[in-house]
């Protein structure tokens, strides 16, 4: 015989109903369900008979009709499995230090006794100890007391919500502790649900009422009703230090959450320093004021809102003067809450001093960040305080290394910077083009400043141009060249752009020694300093010679083009103007020879096509051009294309010949004109002969097609005639019009040749009554006509027109 503790059916005094699982007192029936008495030692017996479907009224005289050994047996059974409830029950256990309320092994146990046979519990090689609902749910509801804010964890306590039991009960405290409280999410009618059971725990449990208030406080996000105030506030007595502290955060109380900071506790001290933050508390300002270290203000500074006490700027700007970072990213993190511009003007001298003291030595980022919030106001540029800040980020700047700096050249806190930077900026951001790391990311964000600042709705002013400019200036520009026309590539496009290429042109038109550096560093704004050139110099003599030598070589045949094409011409002009193309030519086209000879090319056909106009008055200058071309094609010949003509496949002395051939021999290109009129009248009557050779051959193929369709016609009128004559019913014409194709022999030798015989064969073969006499008339058997038919069948199949010609026969009445 098992024990007695080994099936549950005793606590205490009392002993479980077989039926219901509720305790009763022994040797007496069931008050709730009626169900028989049964001794203690023999319930597991009971509960598998109750399983095995014994009414419960007959239970008791069933249990005493077993044998004993029958009796043992089953109730050996019923201990085996309550064996894996007490496995269960040690795992509860486990938990229940950490859980608030009592009775959860009781709670589980009672669970188990009313599933228990029909129900049980699984303890499989490998599986943890933890795999059950009820343990699961206690562990997380444990883990949540302690503090511990994992996913599954409050997923798992949410989950308990609804339980009726304890479970329920104590997922409302452990999920609105003020630990796990941020991270629960919770719907309406769960918050419902922790309101409903903080009104059952202060009834059952009062020794949990605070508690229970703050859950209800939690949930319901209002107001708390009177008797839950009364609660709280005399929570703020409670024995527990927790509990204390729950209560005071409900209510904000500042002497309870004072008195936090002095707790063990880390987490603890620091919500209570933010809830106090919140409340703009002078006395936590005090503290922090007097003994606070970089934790102390960090703290504060996440929950402190923007309207503080007098005085409160000046003791975080003294804390962070004070510990090492200056609590940048906390003190920006605030300070943003409210614009700088809009600050009293005592606030901004004291921001100024800070940032003159203790921002410039902090990392550049920082400084930069704090110089944008400074500087976000359009008018930010006449403030002292912010150039205060503009002088702090320069001197971090200058600080940082190069890998740093260049990090920080791109970003929206530099495009502020460069923005304000004065005469005294200028020359860091000299010193920066010219380094190998920096050079890039800031010309890009030079280039791209206007854009920007028109972005922001703030105008350059000409900043954008002043501070390019001053980069341009030397000395060492040739190292700045290369990264600022990649810059110029990248942003050539950017709005605002004008003012750049205005700074551009002034240079180009004052300073005649850079003209080759600026054109080639601003290549993609040449088009428009151009139409600046057009504009300022009429002249295109003056232009040429202001741009060929300083233009890239390759461009000389646009240069060419408008001296010798575009722009408006008298025709006596024309050789003062070819005069300056020859000489350009002359200096290019050693190292040039392909973009030379092309602008001589279009030159020369210039001068050509005025020479066919019948200007005699340029043959002196056609005559210079004719002796001095042999040298110039001997130079082309022998210099080897540049790197630089890549685009161009070969040379144009091919296009230069023709043009030297209309200007020597005028004659004779008439002559060739001739000879091609004379051609193309020869083409044109090889032609005209070719086309009535068509028509002639076409015209006898129309005669050869007409002879060979009426030999057809007569070999099948002389074929019909051969065949011996069809005995028919009175079916023997359609009611359609005829057509050749009726009458078109299609199975050569057969009876049956053409449509018409086949139509009319099956027309009679409908209305026949003797099939064979049929057959017999036409000269066919039954296997001839099965042969004929799939013939007629096939050729159907190949031949559309056919098919259809046959169906309209087929369908049409019969006379």
């Amino acid at each position: 015989m098992v024990l007695l503790t080994e099936n549950g059916a005793r606590r205490g005094p009392k002993v479980r109903c077989p039926s219901c699982t509720r305790f009763n007192a022994p040797g007496l029936p069931c008050p709730e369900c009626g169900c028989g008495p049964v001794p203690p030692e023999r319930y597991g017996a009971a509960r598998m008979l109750f399983h095995a479907g014994v009414d419960r009224f007959a239970l008791t005289e069933r249990l005493e009709a077993l044998a004993p050994s029958q009796a043992e047996q089953l109730e050996a059974q019923y201990a085996t499995l309550w064996t894996g409830v007490l496995r269960l029950l040690e795992d509860v256990r486990r938990c229940e230090p950490d859980l608030l309320l009592e009775g959860f092994p009781e709670e589980v146990e009672d669970l188990w006794a009313r599933w228990l046979p029909w129900r049980v519990p699984s303890f499989e090689a490998g599986e943890a100890w933890g795999s059950h609902d009820e343990v699961h749910w206690l562990t997380a509801l444990a883990a949540l007391n302690r503090g511990e804010t994992a996913p599954a964890m409050v997923s798992a306590a949410v989950s308990c919500l609804h339980d009726e039991g304890r479970f329920g009960l104590e997922a409302a405290l452990a999920l609105t502790r003020w630990r796990v409280w941020p991270y629960v999410r919770l719907s309406r009618q769960g918050r419902e649900r922790i309101q409903q059971s903080a009104r059952v725990i202060a009834a059952r449990h009062p020794e949990h009422e605070a508690r229970a208030a703050v859950a209800w406080v939690r949930a319901a996000g209002r107001e708390p009703e009177v008797d839950i105030l009364f609660t709280l506030r005399k929570g703020l007595h409670h024995p527990d230090a927790d509990v204390r502290f729950e209560c005071a955060l409900c209510l904000e109380d500042e002497d309870g959450l004072l008195a936090a900071l002095d707790s063990p506790d880390a987490k603890q001290v620091s919500e209570a320093r933010r809830r106090l933050a919140a409340q703009g508390s002078a006395r936590l300002l005090d503290r922090l004021s007097a003994s606070g270290d970089a934790d102390f203000a960090r703290d504060v500074l996440k929950r402190l809102p923007s309207s503080t006490p007098p005085g409160t700027l000046e003791v975080l700007l003294s804390v962070s003067a004070r510990v090492k970072g200056g609590l940048a990213s906390e003190l920006h993190g605030w300070a943003t809450g409210s614009p700088f511009a809009e600050l009293p003007a005592e606030d901004q001298a004291r921001w100024a001093a800070w940032a003159l003291g203790t921002l410039r030595e902090l990392p550049a980022e920082d400084a930069l960040r704090f110089l944008e919030w400074a500087a976000a106001a359009p008018d930010a540029g006449v403030s002292r305080a912010v150039r205060a800040f503009e002088s702090a980020a320069a001197e971090a700047l200058a600080r940082a290394t190069p890998s740093e700096r260049a990090r920080l050249l791109r970003g929206s806190e530099f495009v502020r910077f460069l923005s304000l930077a004065g005469p005294e900026e200028t020359p860091l951001l000299h010193i920066w083009s010219r380094d190998e790391v920096c050079a890039e990311p800031l010309l890009d964000t030079l280039a791209s400043l206007t854009g920007r600042l028109d972005r922001w709705g703030q105008s350059a002013n000409g900043q954008a141009a002043r501070l390019l400019m001053a980069v341009w200036a030397q000395p060492a520009r040739k190292r700045l060249l290369g990264p600022l026309a990649a810059a110029v590539r990248s942003w050539s496009g950017i709005s605002g752009r004008e003012e750049l290429i205005e700074a551009v042109w002034r240079r180009f038109q004052e300073s005649p020694e850079e003209r080759e550096d600026l054109l080639t560093t601003f290549e993609p704004w040449r088009r428009e300093l151009w139409e600046r050139q057009l504009a300022a110099e009429p002249d295109p003599v003056a232009r040429f010679e202001a741009w060929w030598r300083v233009d890239a070589p390759t461009r000389l045949p646009e240069r060419v083009n408008d001296l010798v094409r575009e722009s408006p011409m008298v025709v006596e002009d024309l050789p003062r103007r070819l005069a300056r193309v020859w000489a350009a030519a002359e200096s290019r086209v050693d190292a040039w020879p392909r973009s030379t000879s092309l602008a001589v090319s279009w030159a020369a056909a210039v001068l050509s096509g005025e020479l066919r106009n019948g200007t005699d008055a340029l043959a002196p200058e056609a005559e210079r051009f004719l002796e001095w071309f042999p040298d110039f094609e001997r130079r082309v010949l022998a210099a080897p294309p540049a790197g630089g003509e890549s685009s161009y496949h070969r040379h144009f002395l091919e296009d230069l010949h023709v043009d030297v051939r209309m200007m020597r021999e005028r004659l004779e290109r008439r002559r060739e004109d001739a000879e091609r009129a004379r051609e193309q009248e020869l083409r044109r009557r090889v032609e005209e002969s070719r086309r009535r050779d068509e028509e002639r051959r076409a015209e006898a193929a129309r005669l050869d097609a007409e002879r060979r369709a009426e030999e057809a016609r007569v070999h099948s009128a002389t074929l019909l005639a051969s065949l011996p004559p069809v005995t028919t019913t009175a079916l023997s014409l359609p009611g359609v019009p005829g057509l050749p194709i009726d009458d078109e022999i299609v199975l050569d030798g057969a009876r049956l040749p053409t449509l018409m015989h086949y139509v009319r064969l099956l027309k009679a073969m409908s209305g026949a009554a003797d099939v064979l006499a049929l057959f017999a008339a036409h000269g066919l058997t039954v296997e001839t006509w099965t042969v004929e038919c799939n013939a007629w069948g096939q050729v159907m199949i190949r031949r559309p027109d056919l098919a259809m010609r046959f169906g309209a026969l087929m369908s049409a009445p019969w006379a």
